[in-house]
């Protein structure tokens, strides 16, 4: 007989085991705060045997051995041998972390990247016990450990019951598939409760339907249209035969005066006024049914969408159950006390949408970590609690969600944001002196942009909150919003579209063509009298609600020709990204209407100021306009020509890059780096070899250092360049293995520009940084 060959199965293990692994990492975070929950113990005692057992079928006998561990925990905690106690989550969440890793790596080498038999070891510690005969590699067979395989004793009937049974059935195969759910229902029925019957749908079956679905809405769309034209034509019709009833009345009139007439046209006369009055009669009937059949399919067609889209819908908590755990781990990196709370987990929202929305919310929670909330004894002095408080809250308003994180940390200060936006140069004082306070917030949001010269794995490397700005806005077409108040705390507010398929748009014409601007964007449209546009510093602005608005002309920057306006009303639509206003001028209106998206497609996947196309009911293609793209384009016209001046000034020149290293290694491996760039480079030992090509007159644009060097620190060079008149301007970065907290803020306090820890240094941060610091 053939061997059994398990590895058909582990894919359908690996599937499984994810909302086992979920759920586990959930309850440790929970028990953490309630050890005595018995339901939650019983359920954690249940997916850590159902993992055992499940893995042991499919021949991972390593995640099988670690699972084992787990369970026979659970059951100390659950028999009251032992109590759940915080100091157990590490070792829990380091087994939980291990099983990820070998289901990812299942039938992959891993010697080498994780010691099995040491965590083995550490859970045997919290346990208690040592290792026992079962738990060596290769022991396949055999009864499970006693205590643990007292299923009938825990009390729901349902412990140990999916082990053997439901992951036993290969991925894709629909029959196994629908045995499983029939085996859950009866279970649950056993339970008393009630279950709606399920199928499994692998996921590119649902978006092929929704792909037709969005097809069916454009034939509505074309149906809609359609129907209008017959009524217009029906119309026209009317319009005909009233003129033809004149025509026959004066005929009429002209017949009575001559017989001879009478007797060529009249019968003709009455065999046309039979077939206009059949034919109308006809053509009424016609529109009338067309248009009734074109509502009730609509009506149909709306259902249809409506629950189409349903299918793909999952709730937020789908995303938000893993933040917990992630919240704990980052807290714990940065020695703070921070409770994370979450409300609307419930509320749904598209899976694809699902999909794109976990980093920028990871990269908002770091940020609320590491800027936000404060140090426990920063907190007592404040009068806050020394644990800080996150909340994430989920809502839905009208065809969008709205999901809010907010802290009870320092705030953004925008005096601070204003003083790095000049530091590095993304605006001068004077640009930043006109600024709201709003509008230097939302500098936040600019790529790269950092107020933290501190370089770490989780923040200062100018990425993260502009990762959030081009997920959300320009990604998923939604909105971003902040409102922060210093001592107080900061709120961020996404405000995304249910699905990414279909929008409402504005659509309007600009250079005689037409296009679709998505209305989530835009405040208002106004139609401007032309007195009305004044002019400030050379551009044309209008004002609303007492703000003054710079005015674009959609077409300057669409590259379209621009028609003639005088003496007519300007059509204006007002759009709002990231804090700031914008007006652009348009052709004209032609009225807001729900469209269906098409992507551009892989051979045109990036096109300025496109974010996609839509067909309108007579099949013209039109294209869907990119407000942040708009926006940028916009603001760089009002900073053209000083961007201009820039460039003449810094054309053809070469950048030279001193590197004070005393590791030969580190040192030719930054040599490589900056010089692979397009850099010069030159070198010194020590800093106090740097610090004399310095002052014997060598131009460097920036200095890249060590702190641990002989003869002269990287810390005492940093303070020697920054207290010198002639040096003080060249950027100096830090690279060091230094990451205690008091170090980095030895580097900061020395003068550094900015601090990278060497356990995130690579390439692109390098290169980042130092390009950042230049310009």
């Amino acid at each position: 007989m053939a061997e059994f060959d398990r590895s058909a199965f582990i894919g359908k293990f690996q599937e499984e085991a994810g909302e086992y692994l979920q759920r586990l990492n959930e309850g440790v975070i929970t028990l953490e705060q309630e050890p005595e929950n018995r339901e939650l113990i019983d359920q954690m005692l249940r997916d850590a045997h159902t993992l055992k057992g499940s893995s042991r079928m499919v021949g991972l006998i390593e995640i099988s051995d670690v699972a084992h561990r787990l369970e026979d925990l659970m059951v100390k905690i659950r028999d009251g041998e032992m109590r759940y106690e915080p100091r157990m989550s590490d070792v829990f969440f380091e087994a939980l972390d291990a099983i990820v890793f070998l289901s990812e790596h299942a039938g992959k080498e891993t010697t080498g990247d994780l010691d099995v038999a040491a965590l083995l070891g550490r859970l045997a510690d919290v346990i208690g016990e040592g290792p026992t005969a079962d738990e060596s590699p290769g022991n396949e067979g055999g009864a499970e450990p006693g205590a643990a395989e007292e299923t009938p004793d825990r009390g729901d009937g349902l412990a140990g019951a999916p082990s053997d049974a439901e992951d036993v059935s290969g991925p894709g195969e629909a029959s196994q598939t629908e045995d499983t759910d029939v085996a859950a229902r009866q279970a649950s029925t056993k339970l008393g409760t009630k279950t709606q019957p399920t199928v499994r749908v692998r996921t590119e079956q649902v978006d092929t339907l929704l792909n037709l679905v969005s097809e069916v809405v454009i034939g509505q769309i074309k149906a809609d249209q359609k129907a209008h034209e017959l009524r217009a034509l029906a119309s026209d019709l009317g319009e005909i035969w009233q003129a033809w009833i004149r025509v026959k009345s004066a005929l009429s009139a002209l017949g009575m005066e001559d017989s001879s007439i009478a007797e060529v046209v009249m019968d003709d006369v009455d065999v046309l006024d039979g077939l206009l009055a059949e034919r109308r009669r006809t053509l009424g009937h016609f529109v009338k049914d067309y248009a009734d059949d074109v509502s009730r399919s609509s009506a149909v067609v709306a259902d249809l969408q409506d629950h189409g889209m349903r299918l793909r819908m999952l709730p937020v908590s789908t995303v938000l159950n893993s933040f917990p755990r992630a919240m704990r781990d980052l807290a714990h990196d940065y020695r703070k006390d921070v409770e994370l709370s979450i409300e609307g987990g419930d509320t749904e929202l598209d899976k694809k949408v699902l999909e794109e929305i976990n980093d920028p919310l990871i990269h908002i929670l770091r940020n609320a970590v590491d800027h936000g909330i404060e140090a426990q004894d920063v907190r007592r002095a404040a009068g806050k609690p020394p644990k800080g408080s996150i909340k994430i809250s989920a809502r839905q308003e009208g065809d969008r969600i709205v999901i809010e994180i907010s802290d009870d940390g320092a705030g953004i200060d925008p005096d601070k944001v204003r003083q790095a936006a000049v530091r590095k140069g993304y605006l001068t004082e004077a640009e930043t002196h006109a600024m709201s306070d709003r509008e230097a917030t939302y500098l936040i949001f600019e790529a790269g942009f950092s107020t933290s010269a501190i370089i770490t794995e989780i923040s200062g490397r100018g990425v993260g909150m502009d990762v959030v700005r081009e997920f959300i806005v320009e990604k998923l077409k939604g909105s971003l919003d902040v409102t922060s108040e210093l001592g107080v705390g900061t709120t961020f507010r996404l405000t995304i579209p249910l699905t990414l398929a279909i929008i409402r748009a504005l659509m309007l014409k600009c250079g005689g063509r037409a296009f679709a601007m998505p209305t989530a964007s835009i405040e208002e449209t106004l139609r401007m009298d032309s007195a009305d546009v004044l002019r400030v510093e050379g551009r044309e602005v209008i004002r609303r609600q007492r703000r003054t608005i710079p005015l674009v002309r959609l077409a300057d920057i669409l590259g379209l020709p621009t028609p003639e306006t005088a003496g007519v009303k300007i059509p204006v639509a007002v759009i709002g990204f990231s804090g700031h206003r914008m007006g652009f001028v348009v052709d004209s209106f032609l009225g807001e209407q729900q469209i269906v998206i098409k992507p551009l497609g892989s051979h045109l996947r990036k096109v300025e100021n496109v974010a996609g196309v839509t067909v309108l009911g007579a099949g013209e293609v039109v294209p869907i306009l990119n407000v942040p793209d708009l926006m940028q384009a916009a603001r760089m016209r009002s900073v053209a020509s000083r961007a201009v001046d820039v460039e003449t000034d810094t054309v053809g020149k070469t950048r030279r890059i001193l590197i004070c290293e005393d590791s030969f290694t580190t040192r030719e491996l930054e040599r490589s780096i900056f010089e692979a760039a397009g850099y010069e480079v030159e070198v010194a030992m020590d800093g106090a070899m740097g610090l004399a090509k310095l002052r014997e007159g060598l131009q460097i644009d920036a200095v890249v250092t060590d702190v641990q060097m002989p003869n002269m620190t990287g810390f005492e060079l940093t303070k020697a360049i920054k207290s010198d008149p002639l040096l003080e301007v060249i950027p100096v970065v830090i690279v060091t293995s230094l990451e205690r907290e008091e170090e980095k803020a030895e580097g900061i306090e020395a003068g550094a520009d900015a601090y990278i820890t060497k356990s995130v240094f690579n390439q692109d941060t390098l290169l980042d940084t130092v390009e950042r610091l230049i310009r």
